[in-house]
């Protein structure tokens, strides 16, 4: 039985074990609740990461799981497992301000895909995340949970707060330009970009819709396997998502893999990252081995860039417009800046930017023949200071562009004992073996074996 301590921390427990637990009568899902409602009230007023959370309706659905398992009847997959969603996404129950005083009270009369396959699953909602101006720009005032001097990053950074302080097992955001990703390595948590398309965006604020894709956060690889097997799916009004199988992500999480991966190491001349996050990755490859090999990008990538901020900039102005015209005043200098170069893009200027996403895909896909997935640095170094708010996009930009899924793995620490993330990048629509490729990678520089759990 999982003790006390463990759940209200989450640090010994990962999410299955948590739910089978839950599951099999050993512990009660309103009691898990009770004591991250208790860590809650505690760590809260320093951290700032929720924007909405309700004790009582949170309890009463706890109630409400606990009555269906104890009456004998068929429990989901997360049953119990509490999660938190960033405030960009759409629940009937709670409001949804997008990180903006213009959506202060903003009550949805529906849920989103995302909120209606997790209450399916039997996963509590345990509360909305703070996240930037309209999920693009002005930080949140959530604060690092291990250094209250640094940040989280931006976007879905509340969530990833909120789960690196034990508050919650797991949590979604809406990845785009490394919106998921920065915050997960900044704070030593797990994150995951799905393959653009593979879980609907519908009931989440719209921003960029070539890039948006439902980003996933969790305490480990395992946890955002069991979190992609709820959420994954076609939905007939979201023209993104696509019919197919299921991709069996934990399934193959858990199995051991056949032959040893080879692993590329990608080099991006045009953007540097810190000196202890290059002296991590050198160790990592040499950690390696035979199994790595070294690739340095050429210059072809980085005009690519140049076509992705274009579109960042010409599907932000048409998507906010609404913002735009209900009070731009309502908006920060930064925000209005950039929707109004935005809507100077031209529709041959923007055409040809998206012509780009082929190009570049292919490029990638021509380093992925000679390898299983690729290493890249998460993000410039560790979590930014207070009072030095800079972050770089560029080591999520052109994956996020492609459509590739992503993992941020916490896997190094500064001499500060702050987490230093890195990245894992694989082949459109292969995060099951992407997922079973970074346990194996996680095993093999920890010393571990990576037999299945």
């Amino acid at each position: 039985m999982v003790s006390e301590t463990n759940l209200t921390l989450f640090q010994d427990i990962t999410s299955l074990e948590l739910t089978r637990d839950l599951q099999a009568g050993g512990q009660r899902v309103q009691k898990v609740c009770e004591l991250l409602l208790q860590g809650i009230e505690q760590k809260e007023p320093k951290l700032n990461a929720f924007t909405s959370i309700e004790p009582k309706l949170v309890l009463e659905i706890a109630q409400t799981l606990d009555m269906l398992r104890l009456n004998g009847r068929p429990v989901g997959p997360l049953h119990g497992l509490p999660i938190v969603l960033s405030d960009l996404i759409e629940t009937q129950q709670q409001p949804t301000t997008n990180g903006t005083k213009l959506d202060t009270a903003n009550q949805r009369s529906k849920d989103s895909v995302v909120a209606e396959r997790l209450k399916a699953s039997g996963a509590v909602l345990l509360g909305k995340t703070r996240v930037s101006e309209l999920g693009v720009v002005t930080p949140p005032e959530t604060l690092h949970p291990t250094s209250l001097t640094h940040r989280p990053g931006n976007s879905a950074s509340g969530a990833a707060a909120a789960i690196a302080a034990g508050l919650s097992p797991m949590g979604i955001g809406l990845e785009s330009c490394g919106s998921v990703l920065r915050p997960a390595a900044y704070c030593g948590i797990y994150g995951m970009q799905p393959s653009h398309g593979s879980i609907s965006r519908r009931g989440i604020l719209p921003l960029v819709p070539t890039l948006d894709t439902v980003g996933l956060l969790g305490r480990s690889l395992v946890d955002l396997a069991l979190l992609g097997d709820v959420l994954y799916g076609y939905d007939d009004q979201d023209s993104s998502t696509r019919l197919g199988t299921a991709p069996r992500l934990l399934e193959t999480c858990l199995s051991k893999v056949p032959v040893k991966p080879t692993i590329a190491f990608l080099e991006l001349p045009f953007v540097q990252t810190d000196e202890e996050t290059q002296a991590a990755l050198v160790e990592f490859e040499e950690v390696l081995g035979d199994q790595a090999f070294r690739v340095v990008l050429p210059p072809l990538f980085e005009e690519g860039l140049t076509a992705h901020d274009l579109i960042v900039k010409a599907e932000l102005s048409r998507t906010l417009r609404h913002y735009w015209d209900r009070g731009k005043e309502g908006l920060s200098d930064t925000l209005q800046q950039l929707l109004a170069e935005g809507a100077e893009i031209r529709a041959k200027e923007y055409l040809g930017a998206l012509d780009w996403i082929k190009v570049l895909r292919s490029g990638l896909e021509e380093i992925l023949q000679r390898c299983d997935a690729f290493v890249v640095p998460a993000t410039l170094g560790t979590a930014p200071r207070l009072d030095n708010p800079e972050e770089s996009t560029r080591f999520q930009d052109l994956w996020n562009l492609c459509g590739m899924p992503v993992l941020s793995i916490p896997l190094f620490q500064s001499t500060s004992g702050m987490p230093l993330g890195v990245q894992l990048v694989g082949p459109p629509a292969g995060e099951a073996r992407l997922l079973r490729t970074a346990r194996w990678l996680e095993a093999t520089v920890r010393g571990e074996s990576s037999s299945g759990e």
